[in-house]
């Protein structure tokens, strides 16, 4: 799950978004001067009253195995990887393990499996602790879903997405706690233990951040970062805790030091945007806004969401506008194909046929494709189907690896 704050509550993160624009790096010389140094906002000081040390920082066994786990494990005894990862699931399955979602449990391994909840990180934390016992190569893989936004507390939030990915050796299999959630084109890339590790931390300390547990929230991204200094991200975070706690000056620099490492860190941008608007500097807040808005310009999600919300409210001129600027951008994601069927048929445009045609051959999930057909027979519109097999960048092996999700 990124949260701007972050929460890689993963399915649920909060934090920067897509960043899939051109952005100027110029952006950083326009900001005001960095107040605090990287290694004064590290200390800690103005939250502990006290420099941090290294034996004040969390230290969570993320991959633990209990000894219940390692009997179940002793038990499985295939001659391949994919022979031992299935029987795993059946083995799993007969213990009747279902796994409960639960978007507040950035839990370890072991904890997954006696408490059996969990979030995404949580079940890609108990997955990859699980195959690598078995000598499976399992890796966290983070997924770039199409961005949501909220603001809650001044601070902006922005959720994604964490897996894990199987490597079987003659093929690769995607393990994911909600697979309905992933569709494989979107961007995406496999984590080192190292940064995954640091997203976990991250999480936690989001979730005493919204207890207003300010000294754990800062130790536990203070964790984060040590394992992942250069991560634009957490520093955006760590600027959340200190603006929560009541030191924007720290915040705004902690958001700097996040520009300067990836200028396009649109949370970075909005949080900081929102401090100095505060403050009253209207110069730094109109570069600002602007290159937010380039940004967003440049986002196929921003103008997805622009278009949902004038179709809820009955203007489809101005939806389809937003929707074709989307696809402009983005051409295989068949939510922007099939709105901009609803659109067209809404208004009486006749053009409506082949963009249904296009989401139903996009549609890289059955369950999607079943959700379209139902819509389109309750529009009286059953005879549409795809014009062709669209076939994806990647093929993963999906084989009855969900059946642990329960609503």
């Amino acid at each position: 799950m990124r949260r701007l704050i972050q929460k890689i509550i993963f399915s649920s993160v909060i934090a920067a978004g897509l960043s899939a624009c051109t952005v100027q790096p110029s952006i950083v010389e326009h900001l005001p001067p960095q107040t605090f140094s990287e290694k004064a906002l590290l200390t800690g000081t103005v939250i502990l009253s006290r420099p941090v040390v290294e034996k004040d920082l969390p230290n969570i066994d993320i991959l633990a195995i209990n000894r219940d786990m390692h009997l179940l494990l002793d038990s499985v005894d295939g001659a391949t990887k994919s022979a031992r990862l299935n029987i795993l699931m059946e083995k799993l399955q007969d213990q009747n393990f279902a796994l409960l979602y639960d978007a507040d449990a950035t839990l370890n391994a072991s904890r997954v499996f006696v408490e059996q909840r969990g979030n995404c990180m949580a079940f890609s934390v108990f997955m990859v602790a699980m195959a690598r016992e078995l000598g499976i190569n399992a890796q966290f893989n983070e997924v770039l879903v199409p961005e949501t936004w909220s603001l809650k507390n001044k601070q902006t939030y922005v959720y994604q997405h964490i897996n894990v990915i199987a490597d079987l050796g003659i093929e690769q299999r995607m393990l994911d706690f909600n697979f309905v959630e992933y569709q494989p084109i979107y961007r995406q890339t496999t984590l080192e233990d190292t940064d995954a590790f640091a997203r976990f931390y991250s999480n936690l300390s989001m979730d005493f951040l919204s207890e207003q547990k300010y000294t754990d929230a800062f130790l536990y991204i203070r964790k984060a970062l040590a394992l992942s200094p250069q991560s634009a991200d957490l520093w955006n975070n760590l600027g959340a805790v200190y603006r929560a706690a009541g030191h924007p000056d720290h915040a705004a620099s902690a958001y700097r030091v996040s520009l300067v490492i990836d200028s396009t860190n649109t949370m970075a941008l909005s949080n900081l945007e929102r401090i100095l608007t505060e403050e009253g500097d209207w110069q730094s807040t109109n570069i600002i806004s602007e290159h937010l808005q380039r940004y967003r310009e440049q986002n196929p999600y921003y103008w997805y969401g622009n278009a949902l919300a004038a179709y809820k409210q009955g203007h489809y001129e101005l939806a389809v506008n937003d929707i074709q600027a989307a696809i402009s951008l983005e051409k295989n994601d068949h939510r922007f194909h099939f709105l901009l069927g609803l659109l067209r048929f809404k208004s009486g445009n006749h053009g409506y046929r082949g963009h249904f045609q296009q989401a139903l051959t996009l549609s890289a999930a059955d369950r999607d494709q079943g959700r379209y057909r139902q819509k389109l027979e309750i529009l009286g519109l059953e005879d549409i189907r795809p014009t062709r097999r669209h076939k994806t960048a990647r093929s993963w092996n999906r084989t009855n690896l969900w059946w642990w999700l329960t609503r």
